[in-house]
């Protein structure tokens, strides 16, 4: 096991919140190499996103799935049948305290009131807004909807993907809640991302996607390549690329990354790095 693939699901190996489509599904069962996701998704989401999908479409090796923001790791023997094995799990709300999580949530509940991260009047609110993971709290000013995505849902999240870049709403409301949950991140080492396209992945530092580098490294492998959309400052990927950045171990890195822009972007790259059989 000298090199495995980690690889990022929504925006990486599906279309944001999409399941995954046969074209990927193909290109997966090509691979000459081992691949294991690491998703900021909890089981929930993932399972119906990706595992379910590519077990339909006929992919039969196994692999590990690092969800919850890679906190929460399952074993998925495909080679012996569908099956979804929990291996690891962490517990956010016992890690930060009773009276931490209640600080969290008070803050979170305290920028989806203020006037000052007020939505624009073209953008509703759907579905839930502070989401709680296990390992990690999701946290959407635009809440997200359970389950598969009604066109409704998609155009209202298209809105406030323009209205976000356009005004740099997120970073605004990141720059706010570290300034708030200074405490927080000082003595229990929380951090907080951009998720995906609308929101912000809390978790704690170290049980996140960089978890799953070291169960993949502690089990053997010698080499980690991660592939992920979101690798840039601030990114639920960028984790990855501090750990790179502040690797002082003997040696070169173990750990490599790559940044793509979609899940065809994705195929390219497999592609070129002649990780594909025939």
């Amino acid at each position: 096991m000298d090199l495995a693939l980690l690889m990022d699901i929504d925006g990486t190996l599906t279309p944001p919140r999409r399941a995954l489509l046969p074209e990927m599904a193909e290109v997966l069962k090509r691979l000459t190499v081992p691949f294991h996701v690491a998703a900021g998704s909890d089981i929930l989401l993932v399972e119906p996103q990706l595992l379910r999908p590519l077990w339909d479409y006929g992919f039969r090796k196994d692999f590990d799935a690092f969800v919850s923001n890679g906190a929460t790791q399952y074993h998925c023997p495909y080679s012996q049948g569908y099956q979804l094995l929990l291996t690891s799990e962490f517990d956010f709300r016992e890690h930060l305290g009773g009276a931490g999580s209640q600080l969290l949530v008070d803050v979170l509940e305290e920028v989806l009131v203020s006037s000052e991260f007020c939505l624009p009047h073209t953008v509703r609110v759907i579905g839930d807004r502070i989401t709680h993971r296990g390992s990690m709290v999701n946290f959407s000013p635009i809440g997200r909807p359970k389950g598969e995505l009604t066109e409704d849902s998609r155009q209202n999240r298209a809105a406030f993907a323009r209205f976000d870049k356009e005004t740099g709403y997120r970073r605004r409301i990141l720059t706010h809640l570290n300034s708030r949950l200074a405490d927080l991140i000082s003595g229990k080492k929380l951090r907080i991302l951009l998720g995906g396209e609308t929101s912000f992945d809390i978790v704690i530092d170290g049980k996140d996607k960089t978890n799953a580098v070291r169960s993949l490294l502690e089990g053997g492998v010698r080499e980690v390549v991660f592939l992920g959309d979101a690798l840039f400052e601030g990114g639920n990927d960028s984790v990855i690329s501090d750990s790179i950045r502040r690797w002082s171990g003997p040696g070169q890195c173990p750990l490599t990354a790559i940044q793509v822009e979609s899940w065809e972007d994705t195929c390219r790259i497999l592609a070129e790095r002649g990780w594909l059989g025939r």
